[in-house]
């Protein structure tokens, strides 16, 4: 159910529209919770973060296919990719890589191609081929679609193109027995590209000591679009500098609350625990990518969100709405300390 935007709670996950009516859209895009929707635009400029304006939408409504309290990230849920994937696309990338700047580099370019979705069609040939980046999947992978390595269409994380290219993917996916559009194969195809093909772009990323070099070595000697100035280098190492302010320095047992060395700071919710109960302290894992926020109920601000698989720690306290138990938990995250309330519903006990 969509309404008006002037009713717009702004609440991370929610989207907004532009369109003459509810049944009119002409765009979309998801509110992060902290004053920027996040859109894709279009092949050219990929997905952009922009500041929420309240003249810029015309309604607003939740997401239909998310659970009630599940969610990605804002990003993520603009993108159809998880908080989930992007961790897996770094700790791959950084277990062959070995330099985080250098990750972060690719990870921005792969971001401004596709925004990390592995099964991105180019955007111009979804409305060519007249299909969805699904069904142009999965025709490719039954065989009823045969133009794939033809067509000139932009596919994959890094939005291959080029004939011999396409093949190739192609071929290595069926070799894996996987969908082309499978994440992990694309992964391993990359990186197999790189080594055999782009050395040079790979011994750069390895030995890099800034985000923008190894953005740059990417832009202009990997992805090789038509615009390669100033400005397109710049916002692909903005990119690039987000996956690194994240990742960087944050093992890859991020997800069980260990941080690096760096300053934590703390975030608390502003409502406190009303109850109290002994057998409820314990470890507890998210089973979906979750909210924490600042109270109980859909309606309290999102603090952050917890990737599926994430440890939270709780030491009996909680708030019953509903009939559900909505925990007190505590997690140190990207060098931050929260404390604050997830759905019981979807939390695990170890």
């Amino acid at each position: 159910m969509k309404d008006k935007i002037s009713t717009f709670p702004k609440t991370a996950g929610l989207l907004v529209f532009r369109g003459t009516s509810t049944s009119n859209i002409t765009h979309v895009g998801v509110y992060g919770g902290d004053g920027y929707v996040y859109e894709a635009k279009n092949h050219a400029s990929g997905v952009c973060k922009t500041a929420y304006k309240q003249s810029d939408w015309n309604y607003w409504a939740q997401c239909s296919y998310i659970a009630d309290d599940t969610a990605a990230d804002a990003t993520s849920l603009a993108v159809q990719t998880t908080a989930a994937d992007e961790k897996a696309i770094w700790d791959y990338l950084y277990g062959k890589i070995g330099n985080a700047y250098g990750v972060a580099g690719l990870m921005g370019n792969l971001y401004a191609e596709s925004a990390l979705i592995a099964n991105n069609l180019q955007n111009a040939y979804n409305t060519k081929l007249g299909m969805t980046d699904k069904e142009y999947t999965d025709a490719v992978d039954n065989g009823t679609y045969t133009a794939f390595s033809s067509d000139s269409a932009g596919y994959g994380l890094a939005q291959w193109t080029y004939s011999t290219r396409k093949k190739a993917l192609l071929e290595y996916a069926v070799a894996q027995k996987a969908s082309v559009g499978n994440l992990s194969m694309q992964l391993a195809f990359l990186y197999k590209e790189m080594s055999e093909s782009y050395g040079a772009v790979l011994d750069t990323l390895k030995n890099v000591t800034s985000v923008l070099q190894a953005s740059n070595i990417v832009l202009t000697k990997y992805e090789i679009p038509a615009d390669t100035g100033t400005s397109v280098q710049t916002k692909r190492a903005g990119y690039g500098q987000t996956y690194y302010d994240k990742y960087a320095g944050i093992s890859s047992s991020a997800s069980s609350g260990s941080t690096s060395t760096s300053t934590v700071t703390e975030q608390t919710a502003t409502d406190p625990a009303k109850s109290f109960n002994k057998s409820l302290v314990g470890t507890y894992k998210t089973t979906a990518n979750l909210y924490m926020r600042n109270g109980t109920g859909q309606g309290k601000s999102a603090m952050v969100v917890l990737p599926k698989g994430t440890s939270v720690k709780n030491y009996g306290y909680y708030t019953s709405a509903s009939g559900v138990k909505w925990l007190y938990v505590q997690i140190t995250y990207n060098n931050v300390k929260y404390t604050g309330f997830c759905c019981g519903t979807y939390l695990k006990k170890q």
